[in-house]
């Protein structure tokens, strides 16, 4: 048994010692196939490398010489600015100069400008006092000169004044004279007949408004008239008294009858200024009075001693819309 162990043992000891050499060999494999390829990459890594530092180092080159060329056209460009600025000073110096020699000749330049404006201006001051003393004196004359024509116009104008009114009427200016005092005198008679028939009429009025108070009313009331008074006997005298309008009887019988209902008054007059009022229906109204014929207002003679007595304004208001009726 313990042999049989043994050489189970073994044949189990050599079986895994053969399976790990066969997965050790497969893993050196791989990793030696790893290896390959990490090299390979690490060469490829390399050449790129390489490569790139050489365009580095191509490129430096080419940026020192570039900087080479930059020093030295910087040392041109400063010695040119060196020498330009030499020049500027030498151009400034001589611009100084030449503008102290211009402001030189303009200095002498404007003192004999001014020399010559002063002689000539007091040339001018002479010429023109001269001048002023010439017109002076010419002014002087024509002055005296107009005094002495002044005067003489004077004298013509009082000799003409004076023909002027002692001169003679001339004939169209009398008959003006003569045709303008008709006229007043027509004008003076047409007023005096107008005076004449305002008094007539004044007086015509106090006659008329006189007969109307002995007829009517002393104080009449304006626009009181009630035609619906009720007639208490038929055959009573006051039947066939005045009433205010032709139609009233008609218009009382078509009201008691079976017909439309008629208003309880009578329509105002259209732009009647007596109706404008309401109708005092609280006041009755007194008995009509019998139709009687007009009279005839006298008118009083044309005297002036007939007194004209102040009338009412009132009474002639109502007298004046009676009549206009």
């Amino acid at each position: 048994m313990l042999a049989s162990l043994r050489s189970e043992l073994n044949h189990l000891h050599a079986s895994a010692i053969e399976h790990l050499r066969q997965t050790h060999q497969q893993e050196i494999a791989a990793a030696k196939l790893e290896l390959e390829n990490a090299l390979e990459h690490s060469r490829e890594q390399e050449r790129e490398l390489l490569g790139r530092i050489s365009d580095l180092q191509e490129e430096v080159n080419r940026r020192k010489n570039h900087i080479a060329d930059l020093d030295h056209e910087i040392h041109t460009l400063n010695e040119n600015i060196s020498t330009l600025t030499k020049e500027l000073e030498l151009k400034g110096k001589e611009v100084l100069k030449i503008r102290s020699e211009a402001n030189q000749q303009i200095r002498a330049h404007e003192q004999d400008l001014t020399k010559k404006h002063e002689r000539e201006m007091a040339e001018m001051n002479a010429a023109h006092n001269r001048e002023a003393q010439n017109m002076l004196s010419d002014f002087n004359k024509a002055q005296e000169l107009l005094k002495d024509k002044i005067s003489a116009l004077q004298i013509l104008l009082e000799g003409t004044e004076d023909k002027f009114r002692n001169r003679e009427s001339r004939p169209e200016d009398l008959q003006m004279i003569a045709e303008l005092k008709d006229m007043v005198s027509e004008r003076e008679t047409l007023v005096k007949k107008l005076v004449d028939d305002k008094k007539f009429y004044q007086l015509e009025l106090v006659n008329r408004e006189t007969n109307f108070n002995k007829v009517f009313n002393a104080s009449p009331n304006v626009g009181v008239i009630n035609p619906l008074i009720k007639q208490k006997r038929k055959n009573d005298k006051s039947a066939n008294r005045f009433s205010s309008s032709p139609n009233l009887r008609a218009l009382e019988a078509l009201g008691t009858g079976s017909g439309p209902p008629q208003p309880s008054r009578l329509e105002p007059i259209p732009n009647s200024p007596i109706h404008h009022h309401e109708l005092n229906t609280s006041k009755p109204l007194p008995p009509p009075t019998p139709p009687t014929e007009p009279k005839k207002f006298m008118s009083p003679p044309e005297t002036e001693e007939s007194p004209v007595a102040s009338p009412d304004p009132q009474r002639q208001e109502w007298f004046a819309q009676y009549f206009t009726f």
